[in-house]
């Protein structure tokens, strides 16, 4: 991911992911859950330009991908990665 993010540990409370934060899985996995379980202040942690890279790969009910590849679409980013 472009930038570092403080991770919300009530949005993985349900896995032990001790000393692996860094990992690309570990974000890719974290970004889906953030986007699917977490709050407002959760995403902007993220950031907007975080999600729309990494928004192709991640595994997400289809309402919120729609929801969001419909989001940067109107921001004029219709060509996802």
């Amino acid at each position: 991911m472009a930038k570092a993010f403080k991770i919300n540990k009530t949005l993985i409370w349900d896995y032990d992911f001790e000393g692996k934060y860094e990992t690309e899985e570990f974000k890719k996995w974290y970004l889906a859950r953030v986007l699917s379980r977490g709050g407002a202040s959760d995403i902007r942690e993220m950031g907007f330009e975080t999600i729309r890279d990494y928004l192709p790969v991640l595994n997400l009910p289809g309402r919120i991908r729609r929801f969001w590849e419909w989001y940067f679409a109107a921001e004029g980013s219709t060509d996802l990665p």
